[in-house]
């Protein structure tokens, strides 16, 4: 993979009591995270994750679901936009977790079953092994796509938003007209 593919495609259900569901298991990971920090055995193994920064599962979860509402619930993340690779670590620990699943195309957000302090550990050795002694590649296990990609997909997503809340709107106002009967009331939604 070439790293012209730093886009990962997200996408969110529309229920916000999902939302909700969501951001709290996000909160028991980032709960159990910095369990795990806490054991200094399993911090120095998994060094390359909190090297720098220490990833925070919980606040990546509230961004990027803001984000993704903000957004139709649906976003290309650039995962080197921030200049040091926090994104690819914290969205690499949320992918391992469960918290998003790829589904051919983009990544569906989703409510891991189960979340343990082995879990944890697990998912963060198994990303701190996409590295070698100082560079981490989270990408490697990840389907990236190129910023053209990216936009081209986004740019779908829209329009198939915009053709569904344009095909629903006629539908409504011919609903509400009074109805004329006959031929000329099936004229009229033919047309609209």
């Amino acid at each position: 993979m070439s790293m012209a593919s730093t886009h990962v495609l997200l996408e969110m259900p529309t229920d916000p009591d999902f939302t909700v569901a969501w951001l709290n298991r996000a909160e028991e990971a980032e709960a159990l995270w910095s369990a795990a920090l806490r054991d200094r055995e399993f911090a120095d193994r998994v060094d390359l994750l909190h090297c720098d920064i220490i990833p925070n599962l919980s606040a990546f979860a509230r961004e990027t679901s803001d984000e993704l509402k903000e957004k139709n619930c649906f976003a290309a993340l650039e995962v080197y936009a921030d200049g040091n690779g926090l994104l690819s670590r914290e969205f690499g620990l949320m992918v391992r977790l469960g918290f998003f699943v790829y589904d051919g195309t983009c990544y569906q957000m989703d409510i891991p079953n189960s979340l343990t302090l082995f879990a944890v550990k697990q998912a963060a050795v198994g990303l701190r092994a996409t590295g070698g002694d100082c560079v981490l590649t989270p990408e490697r296990r990840l389907h990236m796509r190129s910023k053209w990609e990216a936009q081209a997909w986004q740019l779908s997503r829209n329009a198939t938003k915009r053709l569904s809340l344009v095909k629903t709107r006629p539908d409504d106002a011919v609903d509400s007209q009074p109805d004329l009967g006959g031929r000329a009331g099936h004229q009229r939604k033919r047309l609209h």
